[in-house]
């Protein structure tokens, strides 16, 4: 009968956590929408277009700049005054 053993391979018990974002590429990124200058936002670790009220998604350090995977970071206007009244 054959046993099985927990792996002793050195990289399991070294692995390092998932990659963080290098806010130096912030340089070099822009939305592929407005083409406008993007902010790293580190608590929800995005990618922020302020003007168009977007937020692009960072997984294991890499942007994912596809429009379809961003988020709305606010209402428009004519939403937010429609539900004022």
């Amino acid at each position: 009968m054959l046993v099985s053993r927990p792996s002793t391979d050195k990289s399991e018990r070294t692995r390092k956590p998932p990659c963080a974002f290098d806010p130096a590429l912030l340089e070099f990124l822009v939305c592929p929408l407005s083409k406008k200058l993007l902010r790293y936002e580190a608590s929800t670790n995005e990618l922020i277009n302020e003007e168009l009220g977007i937020a692009y998604p960072i997984i294991d350090g890499i942007p994912n700049m596809i429009p379809q995977a961003a988020r709305m970071t606010h209402q428009n206007k004519k939403q937010e005054e429609m539900e004022q009244h």
